[in-house]
């Protein structure tokens, strides 16, 4: 065997293993979690999600004006229209505490912990 065809071998060797082992990375299920605002705050306040799974965050906006969920630990700003919901996706997290706040209205904060 030459040794431009065992080249050419191990590279397509390693693309299969690679290209076969993606789907199951990308197979963990994520969590959905729920916080709902109203009134000016964020219920529940406290959050608590597995660590190193991908999360599903739903925030449902019961006001009747805009909200912008922010929180700079998680690197999120996502503006929910009055009396709508929005998602955001978060990637697998470490374990910590990550706070989240209403950008717009100032007073409702809230928490999210990661075990």
């Amino acid at each position: 065997m030459s040794f431009a065809r065992t080249v050419l071998l191990v590279a397509a060797s390693a693309a299969f293993g690679i290209a076969t082992s993606l789907p199951i990375a990308h197979a963990q299920q994520a969590k959905s979690l729920t916080v709902t605002y109203a009134n000016g705050k964020f219920q529940p306040s406290a959050l608590h999600a597995p660590a190193n799974t991908p999360l599903a965050l739903t925030v449902k906006n019961l006001n009747a004006k805009s909200m912008e969920f922010e929180s700079a630990a998680l690197r999120v700003e996502k503006v929910i229209d009055a009396k709508s919901e929005g998602v955001i996706n978060l990637r697998p997290l470490k374990p910590g505490k990550y706070d989240f706040y209403d950008d717009f209205g100032g007073k409702a904060d809230g928490t999210l912990t990661v075990e």
